[in-house]
Parts: C-alpha cells; sequence; structure tokens
C-alpha cells in the first residue's frame, strides 16, 4: 500500500509550507497555480496520514 512509505507529518506540514511560500513568491500564474496544486497534495497526504 502506498500509504505505508508516506513521511512523518511534520516532513508533510513543512513541505505544504514551502509550496506555499514559493506559489507567493512565484513568477507567473501557472507556477503559482503548481505550488497550489503542490500544497493541496501535501495536504490530501497529510490527512490521510491522520486518519489512518
Amino acid at each position: 500500500m502506498v500509504m505505508d512509505f508516506l513521511p512523518h507529518p511534520s516532513v508533510i506540514e513543512r513541505r505544504m509550507d514551502d509550496q506555499s511560500v514559493l506559489e507567493i513568491q512565484a513568477p507567473n500564474a501557472i507556477i503559482a497555480r503548481m505550488h497550489e496544486e503542490l500544497a493541496l497534495l501535501y495536504r490530501e497526504q497529510l490527512v490521510a496520514l491522520i486518519e489512518r
């Protein structure tokens, strides 16, 4: 199962925070959207990890 390979919640939180900062600093809307989507992916992983 893929869930067994998720890192510690604090690592996922840090990655999510990093993506949020990169979204703000992005040079254009396309890159900002990419960072936003990555932050959402990390959020989904964090929720999945907490719920298991």
